[in-house]
């Protein structure tokens, strides 16, 4: 495979679902999962850069999908990650039901995912700030109309933050203004873009690729002749 590919949103939702299915999340936690890349993607991000990492993190049993949920928020395992496939659907859940005004998340491998899954479901007023394991801070503000920013110390690259303890509240209105290192987005002008030009994918895409390929059925006389595979012709 090419070291980079320029592919589709309904390519990524196709893909990245059954990539997430290939390493035993639940079918609608994959979803979930593929439609927070296709916001990645919408606005200028590798979907692949961050979520291989995820995919390999549940794969070797670093992360796990099992989460116990408080009042304030969710931890899972004290030896494992908790894997950002199943804090996001947890996190949403809260958000979307404003159960709470401040969230504790443990432990996420993959935290920009958490970010990616409130951005794909155009959530407004909420903040989400995490340190991760090398220290690196970052914050995400969610503003109106697809406008969000990204605020770091500049120590790492967002889509490699990995092992944070995040804090997910609502946008007061000094937050806007904090001091760093600041990318301000819009989804809107971004995803307008992409449709355009589609998404550039890069060396990590062979990666999900492969756990895409663990849900086909391999090529068999009998897999052929209970019906899998194309048809012949185009009315088949």
């Amino acid at each position: 495979m090419p070291d980079q590919l320029t592919i589709s949103l309904n390519e990524i939702l196709f893909i990245f679902t059954r990539a997430g299915f290939g390493v035993n999340a639940p079918i609608g936690i994959s979803e979930d999962f593929a439609r927070s890349n296709m916001w990645l993607a919408e606005n200028g991000f590798d979907p692949s850069l961050c979520s291989v990492s995820a995919l390999d993190s549940l794969d070797e049993g670093k992360s796990s999908l099992v989460i116990e949920q408080t009042e304030d928020g969710f931890s899972g395992s004290n030896s494992q990650y908790l894997s950002a496939l199943q804090a996001s659907v947890s996190v949403l859940d809260r958000v979307k039901g404003k159960q709470s005004v401040e969230l504790t998340i443990a432990n996420v491998d993959s935290p920009l995912l958490v970010v990616a899954a409130l951005g794909a479901n155009q959530v407004e007023g909420w903040k989400v700030c995490w340190c991760d394991e090398v220290g690196a801070n970052f914050q995400v503000n969610f503003m109106a109309n697809g406008q969000w920013h990204i605020i770091s110390d500049g120590l790492g690259v967002i889509e490699l933050s990995k092992g944070a303890t995040m804090q997910v509240s609502l946008l007061g209105d000094t937050d806007v203004a904090l001091e760093g290192n600041i990318q301000r987005l819009d989804s809107k002008v971004e995803k307008t873009k992409i449709l355009q030009t589609g998404i550039a994918v890069h060396e990590h895409w062979n990666a999900i690729y492969a756990y895409f390929s663990r849900c086909l059925v391999k090529s068999t006389a009998e897999s052929r002749a209970s019906g899998a595979g194309a048809g012949l012709v185009d009315t088949d």
